[in-house]
């Protein structure tokens, strides 16, 4: 147990897999409140606050309305969960020969999305088990293994509210739902090693023009059109504009290397033409 653990708002982010930006508004509206504040003011979460957080993370793995998590949690509400329509048989019937290919089409993609979602929910069923059984013996399982049985994106919705209604969201969200926890990380190994890549030809000078960085900025375009969505040269020469316009994006990149974002930007742009 670590009951005398302390998170910072960054840390408590990190191991749900969601921003600090969240974590503030989940402060504001009365759903996490942080146990404690420093000295100078900042949030401090205990245990008790993180295993809270475990659960809006379940609840919210299912899309429950924040309102109806806090009502949940609070006692407010006799209802502890949200149905959830899960399909009866992951076979769907041999295809026959029809004039309505179309409609053929978008019930394979139907069905593919609802397979996506069981495979979610057959994760978050075994992950909140484990917490049950932990819990019925007595030895709740550590803050940390809580929240690491949560993955998310920590800028899903922020994304889905700028791009949620484009062609490319849609096909990047009708694949991911489908992704297992290996097809998560080997798609990870893959970027990295692009990243990787990217770092040794800046840090030996390679010009953004040469044939290495364009090739590397084709691999780069042609992972994106594997793992989420076609990507065509000229989306992916924008590319550095969606980081410029929001410094995280940048961040994050230049993590690997003080300057690659913008190096990979030129690299794109590059290749493109």
């Amino acid at each position: 147990m670590d009951e005398q653990q302390i998170y910072t708002i960054g840390q408590l982010a990190k191991l749900g897999g969601i921003t600090t930006k969240t974590l503030r508004h989940y402060d504001r509206i009365g759903l996490l409140r942080p146990s404690n504040r420093s000295n100078a003011g900042y949030r401090l979460y205990s245990s008790k606050d993180g295993r809270r957080f475990a659960e809006i993370l379940a609840y919210r793995a299912i899309d429950m309305p924040l309102n109806q998590i806090t009502q949940v949690l609070d006692g407010s509400d006799s209802s502890t969960s949200t149905p959830v329509s899960i399909p009866a048989s992951t076979s769907a019937p041999a295809s026959k020969p029809t004039e309505k290919h179309g409609r053929a089409d978008r019930l394979v993609a139907h069905l593919q999305n609802l397979q996506g979602e069981r495979k979610k929910l057959d994760g978050l069923i075994r992950h909140i088990e484990e917490m049950l059984l932990h819990e019925q013996e007595g030895a709740p399982m550590s803050t940390h293994d809580e929240l690491n049985g949560f993955t998310n994106d920590p800028h899903h919705d922020e994304a889905k509210e700028r791009w949620g209604n484009t062609d490319a969201w849609q096909e990047s969200q009708r694949r991911i739902k489908g992704y297992t926890a290996q097809d998560w990380n080997r798609y990870k190994t893959e970027a990295a090693d692009i990243n990787d890549r990217f770092v040794a030809l800046m840090q030996a000078g390679i010009s953004v023009d040469s044939a290495e960085a364009r090739a590397l900025a084709e691999e780069h375009r042609q992972l994106i059109s594997r793992w989420f969505y076609e990507c065509p040269p000229e989306m992916h020469a924008n590319f550095g504009a969606m980081w410029e316009a929001d410094p995280r994006f940048k961040k994050n990149i230049d993590e690997a290397g003080a300057g690659l974002s913008e190096y990979m930007t030129a690299a794109f742009k590059a290749a493109a033409r």
